[in-house]
């Protein structure tokens, strides 16, 4: 193996899902993103200060995060190669969307799930910062879940982003389940 103390961007943890983030009719892609805690329902999602996206969560009580399926991987590409400071990427893109109930943020219609997330707390980290939500509200769509509540790996293909606008899907066909001892 390799050393290097030349940190760069890192980009070893790829691939990461990525998702789309909302404050107001604003949409970014993340790839930084996580789920924080089950009780509360918190997640997480890590933006720049430089970004338009975060100038908007320093007004707003909330945000929504969207999950998009990897069809999607060209949309995603343009979202983030532009800022809505500068055009109204709803409109020059034809996204279609929904107002979200409980936040000032949309749920994009492509996608299979989305979250509705209050303003909980945030943190600098370094270059970023940590804007952490309690989901109030989920959206998703009925026939991605398996009876038993649970996503379908035969019916989403989840966008992965593999770093430098490069994105890949899984093969369901992989799937293992392991059974806990």
């Amino acid at each position: 193996m390799v050393k290097t103390s030349e940190i760069g961007k890192f980009y070893y943890f790829f691939p990461q899902t990525v998702a789309i983030v909302s404050v107001a009719k604003n949409v970014m892609p993340a790839a930084w993103h996580t789920p924080i805690s089950a009780q509360p329902p918190l997640f997480g999602v890590l933006i720049s200060p430089k970004r338009y996206t975060y100038a908007l969560l320093a007004k707003e009580n909330g945000f929504t995060i969207n999950f998009m399926e990897h069809d999607q991987a060209d949309l995603i590409t343009k979202i983030g190669s532009t800022s809505g400071r500068d055009i109204d990427k709803l409109s020059q893109f034809k996204i279609e969307y929904c107002q979200a109930d409980k936040v000032n943020g949309i749920i994009l219609s492509n996608s299979y799930a989305g979250y509705e997330c209050e303003k909980y707390v945030s943190a600098e980290y370094g270059d970023h910062f940590l804007v952490v939500g309690k989901i109030v509200l989920i959206h998703y769509k009925k026939e991605i879940l398996k009876p038993e509540g649970y996503v379908d790996e035969k019916k989403v293909s989840p966008i992965l982003y593999f770093g430098k606008d490069r994105y890949v899907a899984i093969d369901p066909d992989t799937l293992v389940i392991h059974k806990r001892k």
